[in-house]
């Protein structure tokens, strides 16, 4: 099965992950309006998030890059030609560095940390599932060969490494997977959104690489486990250690102590 990487809108050619990044946005943007009425923010609390989130969204941008280049050392192209030097991204490192500004900064935030992650972590693995078709359709992120997968057209990166061999579509296995778990996640209680999100998306991840056959890089020196295998280690044993703690927290407050829906605790965050 052939696989098209552009798509021609009004004469322009636009990149089928162009398209993807744009929608995943999209959604992000929709689920910040839904959760402003549900939580029946006023106005300045949603200007506070707003103007914040592109900052968010850069920086995580910024730690991505610069993840990508240690770990595949792509780093070392910086110091030559300007033709001969690479970039990539990673979204393992876009999740690291937006977590990292989330807990930094959080608590200029309304509602704070606790908040802002049970809020955003879970549309994540949505936006995450529409990137990954994206990759499906521009060719980064592929599969390794099997017989009933996909072959890349000339001049495409998978095509420049394997040929016209057929790959797995393990961005699709991916996808499917991640939309699963957003909506596994939103059923969970809003508290505990962000441990189940972390807990499932270093597992999604961690299988997925086994499945990989785009270079992988190393972890500092580690050849065993790719760099965002490790990193989805870290998730995992977070998301493993916050959600125990969070449900004996709870099973320990007593029930006239309990808040509401629409209650908050010390940080403003609403507790189910």
């Amino acid at each position: 099965m052939p696989i098209r990487q552009y798509v021609c809108l009004f004469g322009t050619t636009i990149p089928w992950y162009g398209i993807c990044v744009g929608i995943a946005l999209l959604a992000i943007g929709i689920w910040m309006i839904h959760n402003f009425r549900l939580f029946k923010m006023n106005g300045d609390e949603q200007n506070a998030i707003l103007f914040r989130f592109p900052f968010m969204v850069l920086f995580g941008v910024v730690v991505a890059f610069a993840l990508d280049a240690l770990f595949t050392g792509d780093w070392k192209t910086w110091l030559g030609p300007m033709e001969g030097r690479r970039i990539g991204f990673t979204f393992t490192g876009w999740l690291f560095g937006v977590i990292v500004f989330m807990l930094v900064f959080g608590g200029r935030f309304p509602f704070g940390r606790r908040f802002l992650l049970n809020m955003f972590l879970p549309i994540f693995a949505l936006a995450q599932a529409i990137g990954r078709i994206g990759c499906f359709l521009s060719g980064c992120c592929y599969g390794i060969p099997c017989d009933c997968g996909v072959r890349y057209p000339a001049g495409s990166l998978p095509y420049s490494i394997v040929g016209s061999i057929p790959l797995m579509p393990i961005q699709i296995y991916e996808a499917c997977a991640l939309a699963l778990l957003f909506l596994v996640s939103i059923r969970f209680a809003f508290r505990v959104r962000a441990a189940v999100y972390l807990f499932g998306v270093g597992v999604i991840r961690f299988t997925a690489e086994f499945l990989r056959y785009d270079h992988r890089g190393d972890f500092f020196g580690l050849t065993a486990l790719s760099p965002q295998q490790c990193m989805s280690v870290l998730f995992v044993m977070t998301g493993a250690c916050i959600l125990p703690c969070i449900l004996l927290v709870e099973s320990r407050r007593p029930e006239s102590c309990m808040p509401c829906v629409k209650s908050q605790d010390e940080e403003g965050l609403p507790l189910t």
